[in-house]
């Protein structure tokens, strides 16, 4: 059996449900990392509503054949990606990169990424940003191994979580 290529593009509307499916279940993991049950509900909320966000510039899918696997959004200032016009970011900004569990091992988070930093070299951007936790620790550490640095003058604070920024220089 041949194997189906991995194509990355962006999201069509008629996607938008399993998308969010592919989205929920890729961050359901990190539920039993947080302590009160109401800020994973909130978390959870904030993921949900994202998917129909007028801010995001784009949001880029993973798919093999008919199957999406993987996504990610893309914003074009902290204003946009998190209503913190106060981080000063003006360059593009990757939120939610999530890859469904039988997704996971393909390379897809990778390819997801690379689009991303062509999307921000089209915009003539410097720099790429994202922000992750500490319970992400597998995705800090793909970040890192491809040339992500830790800057953490872009870092704030939801609730009692820090969130650590990381940027890409082009």
């Amino acid at each position: 059996m041949a194997v189906v290529e991995i194509v990355i593009e962006q999201l069509k509307e008629e996607d938008h449900a399993r998308y969010l499916e592919v989205l929920v279940e890729s961050y359901s993991q990190y539920e039993k990392e947080y302590n009160n049950p109401e800020d994973w509900a909130s978390y959870l909320s904030a993921i949900r509503a994202s998917v129909g966000n007028p801010d995001a510039a784009t949001i880029l899918v993973a798919k093999q054949g008919d199957e999406i696997l993987g996504g990610l959004q893309l914003f074009t200032d902290s204003e946009k990606a998190y209503g913190l016009p106060e981080l000063s970011i003006h360059s593009t900004i990757v939120r939610l990169l999530g890859v469904h569990p039988k997704g996971r091992g393909l390379g897809i988070a990778k390819k997801l990424l690379q689009e991303s930093f062509a999307f921000a070299r089209a915009r003539q951007d410097q720099a790429l940003y994202l922000h992750s936790g500490d319970i992400m620790q597998v995705a800090i550490n793909l970040y890192l191994s491809l040339g992500f640095v830790r800057d953490e003058s872009k870092d704030f604070r939801k609730g009692d979580i820090l969130v650590k920024g990381f940027r890409y220089d082009l």
